[in-house]
């Protein structure tokens, strides 16, 4: 259950700048670990739309989104597991309860999110972070992601229980009977992981696990290498053909969308200091 206001209290509430901060210093790790053992990676989604529309951070986003080709995947969970020293910490679905998928987050543990989705104690859950994804290969971009996308909103709908979502009983016991006919998450994470290293190969590349499915599935060619790009007072890695890649996804990217949509991704997040 989600913890009682009591237990939130003994944390400072921090505000969108704040929380920019020590997502700029993830980047600024994980930018690190990447360049000296040369693992390619590119910005994402709303990190690669800031970088272009505001030289860095959307003024109202609270979170990062990285890619990395997955055949390099591996090999950065190892380096982050070895060089991240406190208060960074690499968390996967196979060493940290509120990692439901199988992607890499980056935390700062002298923060927390106080989450309701995640059913945790509030010194469980996860600290401020940015997201790092796996890039497949594939040959189109819808063929290869319904299987997957499945999978995923299955251990959504099982795994996470949100408190502000009062269920009923017939829902709590259809999602008991698909937890005992699907197993735990762990059998679904390895499910997932195996699928989208056996991709079947071709001239695209993108994220299957983000939110924009088949839209993040772009030609190989759009990615380029080692293109900087200037954000906030740092530079990362981003895509080569970005026009191409932001229209995809937004449209008209240089616009600002209505007010009413100028909204942080997380509500409550707090310092541990």
């Amino acid at each position: 259950m989600i913890d009682k206001q009591g237990q939130v209290n003994k944390y400072r509430p921090i505000e969108i700048a704040e929380v920019q901060a020590h997502l700029l210093s993830i980047a600024k790790e994980f930018d690190r670990v990447c360049s000296e053992h040369g693992i390619p990676y590119y910005m994402l989604g709303g990190s690669m739309l800031g970088a272009i529309r505001h030289k860095g951070f959307i003024p109202w986003d609270d979170d990062m989104d990285f890619g990395v080709p997955i055949e390099y995947y591996d090999e950065l969970i190892g380096y982050l597991g070895k060089e991240l020293h406190y208060p960074y910490r690499c968390c996967t679905c196979w060493n940290h309860p509120a990692v439901l998928y199988n992607y890499i987050k980056i935390e700062d543990m002298q923060t927390c999110i106080d989450d309701p989705s995640i059913s945790l104690p509030i010194d469980e859950k996860l600290g401020v972070n940015i997201d790092i994804f796996p890039l497949s290969l594939c040959k189109d971009r819808d063929r290869h992601i319904s299987s997957i996308w499945r999978k995923k909103a299955l251990m959504g709908y099982i795994f996470l229980d949100s408190t502000k979502v009062n269920y009923s009983r017939f829902i709590h016991l259809i999602k008991r009977v698909l937890r005992f006919i699907c197993g735990s998450p762990t059998f679904l994470q390895k499910r997932i992981g195996k699928e989208l290293k056996n991709i079947e190969p071709g001239g695209y590349r993108g994220n299957i696990l983000g939110r924009w499915k088949g839209k993040e599935i772009i030609p190989v060619e759009w990615y380029g290498k080692e293109t900087r790009y200037l954000f906030e007072d740092i530079t990362l890695l981003g895509l080569k053909e970005y026009d191409s890649y932001l229209s995809m996804l937004y449209g008209d990217y240089l616009s600002l969308p209505p007010v009413e949509k100028q909204k942080p991704h997380v509500s409550h997040t707090f310092s541990k200091l």
